[in-house]
């Protein structure tokens, strides 16, 4: 059997559109919500450790299984605390799992903080900006969640 160009071409456009295919650009971006933040009660040493609880959810049919996630905090556009993990639960299709996340302090964001604050008198308020990239692994790409809003420092 003998190959033409035009053959081979077809069948180059087809693995192609296979492959394009198998990526699932239908899929939703699960959604995160950040619902809390605390000191690790085993943190030891001088630098403490902050557990993050995040609340993933899957708003697709399919199950959601995640390789690992990276995750920054940041304040007043400083960034406070960041950390990654890969132990993750498998998130079924139109579910969600609250999961707890391991944080170091990133020492020249807060302090750039503490200083802004120290400095800045009658401040109310802080900017927050939480930002996660859920990596599933695989042929799919990972999706970048961002999360932003005003922390009240008044009772």
């Amino acid at each position: 059997m003998r190959w033409t160009r035009a053959g081979v071409w077809i069948v180059l456009l087809g693995l192609l559109l296979g492959g394009c295919a198998s990526l699932q650009p239908g899929r939703e971006a699960p959604v995160m919500d950040v619902v809390g933040v605390r000191l690790d009660p085993n943190s030891q040493g001088a630098v403490p450790r902050f557990l993050i609880r995040l609340r993933i959810l899957n708003p697709n049919r399919q199950a959601l299984v995640l390789e690992g996630v990276r995750y920054h905090l940041y304040l007043q556009e400083q960034r406070v605390l960041s950390g990654v993990t890969r132990d993750l639960p498998r998130i079924p299709g139109y579910a969600e799992e609250t999961v707890e996340v391991g944080a170091s302090p990133a020492l020249f964001g807060s302090v750039r903080l503490l200083q802004e604050m120290a400095t800045t008198p009658g401040l109310k308020a802080l900017d927050y900006r939480v930002e996660v990239k859920l990596d599933s692994g695989g042929l799919s790409w990972p999706v970048e969640v961002e999360q932003t809003g005003r922390l009240s420092l008044s009772p």
